[in-house]
């Protein structure tokens, strides 16, 4: 058994995935083609958005949005739990975080949110697949004009990325809709020639000239061409993980999932914790501890509003639920969530 299989996933995607990257080395064409062209705009259709620019990873994504958003004096309002590159990117822009603590669904606490920060921007995470509480979030938003950022690099096919601002989405091979490689997209309605300067150097489309201080993050032809032939038969792995996971969820509760989840992980929280992965170690099941330390207690991290007061770092634990999961693997799981059902907290 293991955690995820991307052999078995590209075995699934094999004749659509080597028929686009054969016709790329065809090409001759591997940066800043028709692939891209293409897969952008399949991909801020799917999503909902006018424009998609492709880029090199989601941090990236994250970051360039920043750059193009922020300004001296805005605070970044993100949550305290799991976004580790979300505030990364964050923090090379500001050391003005305020963290917010997240609720039993493992995201953002949209009662949590600070009343009294305005004009500034508000990057929520649909951590694990799973839907923030987007009304009250946008309500939010706009009633102390902040700029809005949603954060999908766990959660692509769950219905997000259309209410912000902008939106941001990963290809990282282990995501729903993933690279053989990595890559990132921004999603928006907004004018996207920033984004097209910022993505390669500063350079303003069609020109040489550079008119603001870009990096290099482009999203190559050989990862478009793949993602493209992927996101017409994806949606396949998201129905695949929200079935397994509702077998799990018959015996324990996992984290509160929002309409539309799709499960990028199947996350649920246990007192004595140890003693859990001391069995699963002993029956060779995979697990993962997602997360070891709220963001804010990570030294470098830190903002000017650290305070945690739901603590899920100590008690939370991911089991498999990849799509390529044999049933009796499934069973396996099943049974031993039922010996444990009663550690859930």
């Amino acid at each position: 058994m293991k955690f995820v299989d991307l052999e078995k996933e590209y075995l699934y995607f094999k004749d659509d995935i080597d028929v686009a990257v054969k016709n790329v080395f065809d090409s001759g064409r591997y940066l800043f083609g028709s692939n891209l062209e293409r897969f952008q705009n399949e991909f801020a259709a799917f999503v909902g958005k006018k424009h998609g620019i492709g880029v090199k990873n989601c941090t990236d994504a994250i970051l360039l949005t920043l750059r193009a958003t922020w300004k001296e004096g805005m605070t970044i309002i993100l949550p305290n739990f799991g976004a580790y590159p979300t505030a990364v990117a964050a923090r090379n822009i500001t050391s003005n975080l305020h963290y917010v603590d997240v609720d039993d669904t493992l995201t953002i606490d949209a009662d949590k949110l600070p009343k009294d920060v305005r004009n500034g921007i508000v990057i929520i995470v649909h951590l694990f697949g799973n839907n923030c509480d987007m009304k009250k979030i946008v309500d939010y938003c706009k009633k102390n004009n902040h700029i809005l950022i949603e954060d999908c690099a766990q959660s692509t096919g769950s219905g997000s990325g259309i209410h912000g601002d902008y939106s941001v989405f990963s290809f990282y091979p282990t995501k729903p809709l993933a690279a053989m490689g990595d890559g990132g997209m921004i999603c928006t309605d907004h004018d996207p020639e920033v984004f097209e300067k910022l993505r390669f150097y500063g350079y303003k489309p069609g020109t040489d000239k550079i008119d603001i201080l870009g990096v290099n993050s482009r999203l190559d032809e050989i990862q478009s061409s793949i993602l493209s032939a992927k996101l017409k038969k994806f949606s396949f792995l998201n129905d695949k993980r929200r079935e397994i996971c509702s077998r799990y969820q018959k015996i324990i509760k996992g984290f509160r999932a929002t309409d539309g989840c799709v499960f990028h992980q199947f996350v649920a929280r246990f007192r004595e914790r140890g003693l859990i992965i001391e069995e699963l170690n002993n029956q060779k099941i995979p697990y993962i501890i997602h997360y070891k330390n709220h963001v804010s207690e990570i030294p470098t991290l830190a903002g000017t509003y650290n305070q945690v007061n739901f603590r899920v770092n100590e008690n939370c634990l991911s089991f498999p639920c990849h799509p390529f999961l044999e049933e009796r693997e499934i069973q396996i799981i099943e049974e031993f969530l039922t010996r444990f059902k009663d550690y859930e907290l």
